[in-house]
């Protein structure tokens, strides 16, 4: 029985079948139509830019011979677990390949607790395995590995392993991936730690998919990553260090309940930034937090907040209002210099807030 995934993506492959031979158009489908859908999404792409889909428009048969080859270099190249490869192969062949094309098809699609449906045809010749391209040492972090490099030939996607040999992986080291061609990083489960400079400067990363499992991520470590205009921030998170996001594409973020501590400067010239709440979590905005996020609309503040760094919201030259909570019992110097013409502060008669814009000439509404 077809899965519900399946179905509606053969259904997206129906309503939008034009767009297939569009790569940014069917990308950007895929993660309308699936947005919850992460691991789902990064197995189709991968097998779309392999160019499975205008090999199957070109394919009188799809069978055993056309499709293993395609699960063995999603496998070899990588490193997807047989299990997935063979089933997102099968999966195009046979919601676009049969259903949508009509084309003459042999394959199947996996079913749960079966063998594979597309057979191994050869024996393979493979030598390395995909966790054999990656460099690590010994973690600081604790028992298990760091990542420090990737030496394989396709590292424009890099899915990141969680064990080599007996031994967990644990961490992506400080440095490691600094100004790459990277430009989709997958993390699997059991990575914690992202470390320092872990991938700044990578201009041309524009995906990241981290696990539940990350608890910290480190200073800069996405510093002007500018391309990379959405993350999701896992629920177990604890701590974002200085300028984690500086300088990224990123229009928005969602900061999880569990984070207990936020470094200075976290999204400064994030030029594409235009909303953002404060979660309950977070006492205090650290400084510079938003300085130069020039295109900064609506921030929320919680009525837990009790401080706002210095030059938290310097530069955001489209701030034009802001509702200050009676908790709040700091702000810091320049917080809101260079705001817009009309930027005002709401605040309560007698609140720190109204004390704050009397003492800089800020224009305020009591409320």
């Amino acid at each position: 029985m077809i899965c519900i995934f399946e179905q509606d993506f053969e259904a997206m492959l129906r309503q939008y079948e034009n767009s297939i031979d569009d790569k940014r158009q069917f990308t950007a489908l895929v993660k309308d139509i699936f947005p919850e859908e992460a691991k789902n999404i990064n197995l189709i792409l991968m097998a779309y830019n392999m160019g499975i889909a205008q090999d199957i428009q070109k394919a009188n048969l799809l069978n055993n011979t056309f499709a293993f080859r395609y699960v063995k270099q999603l496998m070899d190249d990588y490193g997807i677990s047989r299990v997935n490869a063979d089933w997102i192969v099968s999966v195009w062949c046979t919601c676009y390949g049969k259903k949508v094309l009509g084309k003459a098809c042999d394959i199947s699609i996996q079913k749960q607790g079966e063998g594979p449906a597309i057979k191994d045809y050869r024996t393979s010749s493979a030598g390395k395995s995909y966790g054999d391209l990656f460099e690590y040492e010994k973690s600081s972090k604790g028992s298990g590995l760091a990542v420090t490099g990737f030496h394989g030939d396709k590292n424009q996607t890099i899915i990141f392993q969680n064990k080599f040999g007996n031994e967990p992986v644990i961490e992506i080291a400080g440095n490691s991936f600094s100004k790459s061609q990277i430009e989709e990083a997958i993390l699997t489960e059991g990575i914690k730690y992202i470390g320092v400079n872990a991938f700044s400067d990578c201009e041309k990363l524009h995906q990241v998919v981290l696990p539940i499992s990350i608890e910290e991520i480190e200073n800069s470590a996405f510093d002007n990553c500018g391309n990379l205009k959405s993350v999701s921030l896992p629920m177990l998170l604890k701590t974002i260090g200085d300028a984690a996001f500086k300088g990224t594409g990123l229009r928005t973020l969602d900061i999880p309940k569990s984070v207990f501590w936020l470094g200075d400067e976290l999204l400064a010239n994030c030029k594409s930034l235009e909303h953002i709440s404060v979660p309950e979590n977070i006492g205090r905005i650290p400084d510079r937090m938003f300085e130069g996020c020039e295109s900064l609309k609506t921030v929320r503040l919680h009525e837990k907040l009790t401080a706002i760094g210095e030059k938290a919201f310097f530069c955001c030259s489209t701030l034009d209002f802001i509702v200050i909570p009676d908790s709040v019992q700091e702000i810091g110097q320049d917080a809101f210099t260079g705001t817009d013409d009309m930027f005002i502060v709401q605040c309560s008669f007698g609140s720190y807030a109204e004390q704050y814009c009397r003492k800089n000439k800020l224009k305020y509404q009591l409320v």
